[in-house]
């Protein structure tokens, strides 16, 4: 298993090299895209960046579900290093994550977040949160609802990145593949799409559908 410090650096490792190619991928992605999905990066959102895949989904799933909240930014600016850091730092308070009114600190003992505090900076923002199974998730992703998943991330991009990581599901691709909003892999990946198979495989935990 990573440790915060080696997490931290993957999701980084991919970052500057990337984004000329990503721009590129994020644009195909987009013209044949059936979703409202955003790109929003987790990194540059704080202290705690590098667990922030949870609240970092969260502000994702409630801006493709309609509700964007406060100080969300759209477009590249948005989808830029730190371009939503003040909505993501919010929504860690929401959360219940960091205190009220410090988003440096911590309120919990524990790397990262839990679903069930997802649903409640969900809620916090007058969004429904609706706990799923995983399989039921991917389903209700496939026919346009927006499904925050609990995935394993190595499993889901292929590469050795052991740990649990949240991302955001809704819609497909002309291929008919699943769309995803990585938060983790923003400036590299971004959208794209999987297989249900390949989705099913990454299963890390439950789900939560948004609206």
């Amino acid at each position: 298993m990573t440790t915060p410090i080696s997490r931290r650096t993957a999701f980084r490792g991919l970052g500057i090299a990337g984004l000329a190619a990503a721009a590129g991928l994020l644009a195909a992605k987009e013209a044949n895209a059936a979703s409202d999905l955003v790109v929003i990066d987790q990194i540059g959102t704080g202290p705690w960046d590098g667990e922030n895949c949870g609240p970092t989904s969260a502000v994702i799933a409630l801006v493709a579900a309609g509700k964007a909240p406060e100080h969300y930014v759209s477009g590249t600016k948005g989808a830029a290093v730190g371009g939503n850091a003040t909505a993501v730092k919010n929504m860690r308070v929401a959360c219940g994550l960091s205190p009220e009114g410090d988003a440096s600190a911590k309120s919990v003992d524990y790397w990262g977040a839990f679903l069930k505090d997802l649903e409640k900076g969900i809620r916090e923002y007058d969004g429904t949160a609706t706990h799923s199974q995983y399989e039921e998730g991917v389903d209700a992703a496939a026919s346009g609802s927006v499904v925050i998943l609990h995935v394993h991330h190595g499993t889901l991009i292929d590469e050795e990145a052991d740990y649990g990581h949240f991302v955001v599901a809704q819609g497909k691709d002309s291929d008919g593949n699943i769309l995803v909003s990585d938060p983790g892999r923003a400036q590299t990946i971004g959208i794209t799409g999987y297989s249900r198979d390949h989705l099913l495989e990454a299963q890390r935990a439950d789900a939560t559908i948004v609206s």
